[in-house]
């Protein structure tokens, strides 16, 4: 049993509070002093704001690893870095890559996802699923995917893939002018997977018909699609339009300060922080690969060859702080990165939230923003 008592972020505010913790559960919140007892371990963080885990929905790797191509070992090794950085769950990201890779890493993570449901890991991060990001993407707007093995949508081979990672791809990240696209839209959310646009040209028309179908998510907002425009609003201007979740990578390369605030005002309860972050994350500069693909690191930027932006080298928590620098008020930089994010893959009542019930995922950072070890 663990007590924790101080500043702690309940239902999108920071009051004060004392929490009991018990079997890995958030069991009881109550007001100050009201739990006493003998023989509890107390956590004494007064001057302290206690926050939920962060949840990161996008992210591909970091300190030399990739979701895209590792082994079991290198897996806790992974996970075990996100957790030191403040990452208590996330979402597998894997990327377009040759079919043997891509199923290799699905069967990895799906047996380790398996395994992780009978233990506790309070060491390392924990898995929630697979964003599967590729190859149902468009060329136009490939980004850091390799043309090589992009396709068409394919429900047959997608379900193949699902078998293969034990049903635990929770998103994929699809063009909708994909040819079959609206009917694999449609399949995937019959069977439970959401769904996120990305890595398109699509116009308005397009984006709000596919919304409609279910699709509800929006890949790394502004990034490998086309710009809002005032005639022509584009995906962007549909995912606002009728309250899509948004990510953004807030990283202060992907996008500018004044379109993270823009975005904040125009949905807050929609806005998903992302690291998107790739092996390069978490090293110091030089050559690295993503997805099948050479990266080079160069003063916080990962690009390609031909200077394409290849995902970030930050983590989630450096994009939540970038956030409040930025202007955004910590509340609502808080709760995108933790129930919003959570919620947009249907997790919000395991993760993401302190609540009783929940999974006892919590950080205690001080006043100026720096994680505590405890």
């Amino acid at each position: 049993m663990l007590i924790l008592n101080g500043n702690v972020f309940i239902n999108g505010k920071f009051e004060k509070k004392d929490i009991r913790i018990e079997n890995g559960k958030f069991a009881e919140i109550v007001e100050p002093g009201e739990l006493c007892g003998v023989g509890q371990d107390v956590l004494d963080a007064t001057d302290k704001y206690i926050i939920p885990g962060l949840v990161d929905v996008h992210t591909h790797g970091r300190i030399g690893l990739d979701f895209s191509k590792i082994t079991e070992e290198e897996l806790e090794q992974l996970l075990a870095s996100y957790k030191a950085c403040g990452v208590t769950s996330v979402l597998a990201t894997t990327m377009t890559n040759e079919p043997a890779v891509v199923e290799k890493s699905l069967r990895v993570i799906g047996e380790y996802i398996k395994k992780q449901k009978d233990a506790t890991c309070d060491s390392r991060a924990k898995l929630l699923g697979i964003h599967m990001e590729g190859p149902f993407l468009g060329k136009e707007k490939k980004g850091a995917h390799d043309e090589t093995y992009l396709q068409k949508s394919d429900w047959e081979q997608f379900e193949a893939w699902q078998k293969l990672s034990g049903g635990n791809i929770r998103l994929i990240t699809i063009d909708p002018c994909l040819e079959g696209a609206e009917e694999f839209i449609q399949k995937c959310v019959a069977s439970g997977v959401k769904v996120s646009l990305g890595h398109t040209v699509c116009d308005y028309e397009t984006a709000v018909k596919v919304q409609k179908l279910g699709a509800d998510h929006v890949t790394h907002t502004f990034n490998a699609m086309n710009p809002l425009h005032h005639r022509e609003p584009g995906l962007i201007g549909a995912a606002i339009d009728t309250g899509m979740y948004m990510e953004l990578i807030c990283d202060g390369i992907h996008v500018h300060p004044a379109m993270v605030r823009m975005m904040f005002a125009a949905h807050p309860d929609k806005v998903v922080l992302i690291s998107d972050s790739i092996p390069a994350a978490g090293m110091q500069s030089g050559e690295y690969e993503s997805g099948g693909m050479k990266v080079t690191l160069k003063n916080d930027r990962a690009v390609l060859a031909d200077g394409t932006i290849a995902g970030s080298a930050v983590s989630l928590y450096e994009c939540l702080i970038n956030a409040i620098k930025f202007g955004v008020p910590m509340e609502m930089a808080v709760t995108s990165a933790t129930y919003l994010a959570a919620k947009s893959v249907g997790m919000e009542n395991v993760v993401g939230s302190i609540a009783i019930g929940r999974e006892a995922e919590f950080l205690v950072v001080d006043k100026e923003w720096k994680l505590v070890n405890f």
